[in-house]
């Protein structure tokens, strides 16, 4: 009788361990760019419908490929290349310093315009 005892509190605790273990582990997969997935979307969406000459999608294989094609300014398309590349940074947990740095490039060149246009 001892021994089943001793055996399932080994068991219970055994488990408890594997389940602590598994929870404190960092996560360190890189999460899905919805970006890149709406403009997959999106795309296939369109060109089912059968709009394929006005399909701003079509042919864009993620986000910054759509960005690259799109008829707008050549600032306006490195501001959104530069917002897009912070966010697909923001989702790699390995390159969290890395997201700091251009978050704050990104907050200086901000405040740098703000300052110039006040004077």
């Amino acid at each position: 009788m001892k021994a089943i005892i001793t055996l399932s509190i080994l068991c219970l605790l055994s488990g408890f361990s594997c389940a602590y273990a598994q929870e404190t582990k960092p996560d360190t997969t890189k999460q899905m760019n919805l970006m890149d997935e709406q403009v997959k979307i999106f795309s296939s969406v369109l060109s089912l419908g059968g709009s394929e000459q006005e399909n701003p999608f079509n042919g864009a294989t993620n986000y910054k490929e759509l960005i690259e094609k799109s008829d707008m300014p050549a600032e306006q398309k490195q501001q959104l290349l530069e917002i897009y590349s912070l966010y697909d940074t923001s989702l790699d947990p390995k390159k969290k310093e890395e997201l700091q740095i251009k978050v704050n490039k990104m907050l200086q060149e901000a405040m740098h315009k703000s300052l110039s246009e006040e004077e």
